[in-house]
């Protein structure tokens, strides 16, 4: 009680710093927390990425040089390369030129099938030849690489040869560990990229740390990172033991004074192991300089609160009663008020502006009701920009497939349409448009859909009435509803679907209706989706339905779509738009 009553007897000043004081003492408190965890978080983050990127990449090479052994297999049954190899001396020199080209065109498919695949070769021993990608002629037999190349491996568990520093998957036939008095007829190899290997090795090693590619039979080393290999380090950082099962292939290792996170990765399947190791004083030297400016920032806000107190002592006690007085006159309704302050500082302005929001207080109630309006019309270009047309991936699959076979009269029918699609969609300009150029579009894309449905689904358009021909109408209103039939209304129909679009001109009101016969449509559905046209919340089905109900809702004040079942227990949709609209959007925008 005694040091409250000490407190409460303190003059302003050393009130403010020591109410500033204790309130931000506890949020100092959770930010050293904050901070702390954080810290703990980011380094488990960064621990946790290295364990993920080895078995990402150790992974990753597992199943491309699994797919590269398979189609090597695969070739050995080739019958270029068992004609070559077997009965070339009964081929007459064009067929061995062409089958050694078919030949070449297929390891030129096998080393791009990889992007570690530096060469794909083909050895025939009875041709005295050597048939590569890489090169643009045959070129001739060498025995001392085939020789080295013919060892027998167990592809699925040891699968790379090593001749003078390059790395080799080979398959011999006949293998000699099956046919060990047999010399091989043929053999059949691909060279492993160590360029491509060490690229993206690259991508998976940490800055200031370094990343190494081990194999274990047959020894070599592919590494990146900062600095050259060091084959000591490397050595005994595979030596430091197996705890790293208990940390998820992580550990931690002192290697000449220094620590260091290392990753282990072993691949029985390629038999080979991927090292990842990183100082450790790279990996926090991020989380030293965040408790730096922790501390740092921690005095500057014991600077600040007194600077802050001092300041508000000085400078904003007296005028801010003052205004506070005078806002409380203004609740009272006293709008004629007008307040003086002599200097030009802050303040000044304030007490300014506060006057003149009292004497615009009238005007600003009128631009509440303007910003009514425009908050509708918000809403409609909102509306508007959901048209999203959906059926332009598929088209340009379709595309796609047409240039692959060399379609080109469908591909120059196929994209005039896409390309009248396009300006019409992504134009500027009004946001209505006559109901002729409407209609246009509809059929622009119903063309385009029938190069896709054109063995299920027609689209049959009456001809627009001469008198409705330039009755303006809102854009794209047609079209997403052909569209909703195509993807909801005949989705399951096989063949025979069929969508009608209608006019009439009926009591002053323009009616479009859009039928198709996809016969899935009862009472049930057709009452669902009537309620789904009234519920002001986003819908995650029928969209556009909603969409060009709710624009014209918006713009008219009336119509919108009408649903009903059509022939054939089909969906029917009718949209109807006023002639005269009265719109009172357009008068309120005028009169403000």
């Amino acid at each position: 009680m005694i040091i409250l009553k000490r407190i409460a007897s303190l003059s302003i000043l050393p009130k403010l710093v020591l109410t500033f004081l204790v309130t931000l003492t506890p949020l100092y408190i959770i930010s050293w927390k904050m901070n702390e965890t954080g810290s703990s978080h980011v380094q488990k983050e960064i621990t946790d990425s290295l364990v993920s990127r080895s078995s990402l990449y150790m992974n990753m090479l597992e199943f491309d040089l699994d797919s590269v052994i398979r189609q090597l297999q695969e070739y050995v049954n080739d019958d270029d390369l068992l004609k070559l190899s077997s009965s070339s001396e009964v081929m007459t020199e064009i067929e061995k030129m062409q089958s050694q080209l078919r030949l070449k065109s297929k390891l030129d498919l096998l080393k791009r099938s990889s992007k570690f695949v530096e060469n794909a070769i083909a050895f025939i021993p009875e041709m005295h030849r050597t048939v590569s990608a890489n090169a643009n002629v045959i070129g001739s037999f060498d025995e001392d690489q085939f020789e080295a190349l013919t060892k027998s491996t167990n592809r699925f568990e040891s699968p790379f040869l090593l001749w003078k520093d390059r790395i080799f998957i080979s398959i011999p036939y006949p293998d000699p560990a099956v046919a060990s008095r047999q010399s091989p007829v043929f053999l059949l190899a691909v060279e492993i990229s160590r360029g491509e290997l060490g690229l993206v090795l690259q991508e998976f090693t940490n800055e200031g740390g370094q990343t190494v590619l081990l194999g274990n039979k047959q020894p070599f080393i592919i590494s990146a990172g900062a600095g050259e290999v060091n084959e000591e380090l490397i050595g005994d950082f595979q030596r430091a033991g197996t705890e790293a099962e208990e940390t998820k292939g992580l550990r931690s290792v002192t290697w000449n004074e220094e620590s260091y996170l290392v990753v282990t990765k072993h691949s029985s399947r390629l038999d080979m192991s991927l090292l990842m190791y990183v100082p450790e004083s790279k990996v926090n030297a991020s989380l030293q300089v965040y408790r730096f400016w922790f501390y740092v920032l921690s005095a500057m806000s014991v600077f600040l609160v007194l600077l802050f107190s001092y300041s508000i002592y000085l400078i904003i006690h007296q005028p801010l009663k003052r205004l506070v007085r005078s806002f409380r006159r203004i609740e009272q309704g006293q709008f004629n008020l007008e307040v003086s302050y002599p200097l030009a500082d802050e303040f000044g302005y304030l007490y300014g502006q506060f006057n003149g929001m009292v004497k615009r207080l009238d005007v600003l109630v009128h631009e509440v009701y303007e910003q009514q309006y425009l908050a509708r019309l918000a809403e409609l270009r909102h509306l508007q920009s959901q048209i999203n047309p959906h059926f332009l991936y598929n088209s340009y699959f379709i595309l796609y497939r047409m240039a692959q076979q060399r379609d080109h009269d469908n591909v120059i029918y196929f994209t005039k349409h896409l390309g009248e699609y396009f300006q019409y969609i992504t134009r500027d300009g009004s946001d209505e448009v006559p109901l002729s150029s409407e209609i246009h579009h509809a059929r622009t894309y119903a063309e385009i859909q029938s190069i896709r449905f054109a063995e299920r689904i027609m689209v049959e358009f009456d001809e627009v009435p001469e008198e409705l021909s330039s009755f303006p109408v809102p854009r794209l209103i047609v079209q997403p509803i052909i569209e909703n039939a195509y993807n909801h209304g005949l989705e399951n129909k096989r063949k025979g679907g069929l969508i009608t679009v209608s006019f009439q001109d009926k009591q002053g009101t323009t009616q479009i209706t859009i039928t198709d016969n996809g016969g899935n449509m009862d009472e049930e559905k057709l009452r669902e989706l009537q309620m789904s046209l009234l519920d002001k919340g986003p819908s995650t089905e029928h969209t556009g339905l909603l969409n060009v109900h709710r624009r014209i809702i918006i713009k008219y004040g009336g119509g919108g779509l009408t649903l009903s079942i059509g022939e054939e227990r089909g969906l029917a949709v009718t949209i109807s738009i006023p002639r005269e609209t009265g719109n009172e959007h357009e008068s309120l925008a005028h009169s403000g």
